[in-house]
Formats: structure tokens, sequence, C-alpha cells
């Protein structure tokens, strides 16, 4: 079943999660789905698994990295066919586009603050919002919208 996150039906109570996708939406788009979420008194958890807060140089510097390890990615890849060979060893178009939608998708990652903004007027004292950065190998940010 296909859900637009902007439009959930009524009858899907629960949870709505996005795990490493609220990145991908444009500012007036992601404050559409949290407002959507409160007032439909769902319950929101947003999971992303990069931290924007490093310096924007930074993630292109991990460009030739990002690039290499889809060099030694590939061959784990399952079903492994010959197109993922030919794009990646001999025309390395699959690395590339791997490097290059990591590097974007972590500078394009809402930080606290960008979520304060996004959250701007959205607080009522029936549903709560709590944001924050899990620590570990990687500052992984969170979400969540909570019917009260």
């Amino acid at each position: 079943m296909h859900v637009n996150a902007l439009h959930v039906p009524a009858e899907l109570a629960g949870v709505r999660t996005m795990v490493g996708s609220f990145h991908h939406m444009s500012p007036t788009t992601a404050r559409s789905i949290l407002q959507h979420a409160r007032d439909s008194r769902q319950a929101i958890c947003v999971y992303e698994m990069s931290d924007n807060s490093l310096p924007t140089a930074l993630w292109w510097v991990s460009l030739p990295m990002i690039f290499l390890m889809a060099f030694f990615l590939t061959p784990f890849a399952r079903p492994l066919t010959w197109k993922q060979l030919l794009f990646t060893y001999l025309l390395p178009v699959i690395p590339l586009c791997f490097a290059w939608d990591g590097a974007v998708s972590n500078t394009r990652t809402y930080t606290l603050d960008d979520m304060d903004q996004l959250l701007a007027g959205l607080e009522t004292e029936d549903y709560k919002w709590e944001k924050g950065r899990l620590t570990g190998k990687a500052k992984k940010l969170y979400l969540l919208g909570l019917p009260q």
C-alpha cells in the first residue's frame, strides 16, 4: 500500500515513522507532515542517521572515501548481477551515485535548530514534541511527536 506522508488516511492509526527520509522533504513539506500528525493526534517518529552540524566542506572531503567504499561493498550485494559489476568496476557510475547521494543527504539533514523552526507554533497542550541526538559512533537525530 502506498501512503502519502502529507495525507495519511484516518483509518491508518499508529506511529508514523520516517527513517532516513525526512531530509528529502522541503521545509514546507516537512512542516506539513508534522502538522498533519499533530492535527490527527497521531504519534510521529522521525529518525535521521546523519547529523548536519559539521561544516559542509567536511562532507565533500568524504566523497572519495564513499566512492571507494562502493568498490568494496559491491561483492556483498545480493543478488549480484553483471550490470552491477559493469557499472561499478568498468564504468563506475554506481560508486559516483553512491558518493553523491551520501554527501548530499548529509548536507540536507535538518539540524536541531532547523527542527525548532519547523516546530514553531506546532506545540499545543495536548501534543508534545521531543527532539535530540543519540550518541554513539554517529550522531543520530530524532524527533518525536506525541499526543498527550
